[in-house]
């Protein structure tokens, strides 16, 4: 009886020119931006035809979507596993919103891609800016909420404008490492990773957990 060759390789090569399509569109779109970026740019970084676009996605706004939302996963996930770690040791709400926070600056710092497309498509008045609030920027802002408010349950002076201390968190991070090559000819001494985080967290972090 003759053996089948290459069982199973067509799903495997569609699992990939799914996955290579999503990575060249984040960066495509991160740095151009959605509208300057044609499809076949973004076919052409994946080694794949254009009509595959379509294939998986139905359209460029399918594709966008589908990156945004593998974006959030990613996110959540990286939180998620910070949570985990959290819960390890004696219950301590102003230290599970601290790492919480380091987790996701940790985060954008490893994908920058991520807060180049978010500070892009937020700022504009359109169905994908309105989708990335539903999706992603929604539910990370209700998420640092929640743990903020168990921050700050035992400082009442600290409950004013609590949201907008979340939102200008989660916005100035995500400005900070998207515009870091320019805050480095700017400011001396973060060059590194851990030196760039380490003024995040003081200027961000540290400053959102005051108490007293």
């Amino acid at each position: 009886m003759a053996r089948r060759q290459g069982a199973g390789r067509p799903r495997d090569d569609a699992r990939q020119g799914r996955k290579a399509l999503e990575t060249s569109a984040m960066l495509r779109f991160a740095r151009q931006g959605y509208e300057a970026t044609p499809l076949r740019e973004i076919a052409a970084d994946a080694g794949v035809d254009v009509a595959l676009v379509s294939y998986h996605f139905g359209s460029k706004l399918g594709l966008w979507k589908a990156i945004v939302a593998s974006a959030a996963s990613d996110l959540h996930d990286a939180l998620g596993a910070a949570a985990a770690r959290d819960k390890a040791g004696a219950a301590d709400p102003r230290a599970d919103l601290k790492n919480a926070m380091a987790a996701y600056v940790a985060h954008l710092l490893a994908h920058p891609e991520v807060p180049r497309l978010i500070l892009r498509d937020t700022t504009t008045d359109t169905v994908r800016a309105e989708w990335l609030l539903r999706e992603l920027s929604g539910p990370l802002h209700q998420r640092f909420y929640g743990l903020a408010q168990a921050a700050v349950a035992e400082c009442p002076g600290e409950q004013a404008y609590l949201q907008f201390r979340v939102a200008n968190f989660i916005y100035s991070a995500a400005s900070a490492v998207a515009r870091r090559e320019r805050l480095a000819t700017l400011v001396t001494g973060v060059g590194d990773d851990h030196a760039f985080a380490g003024a995040l967290e003081t200027t961000l972090i540290d400053a959102a957990l005051r108490c007293g």
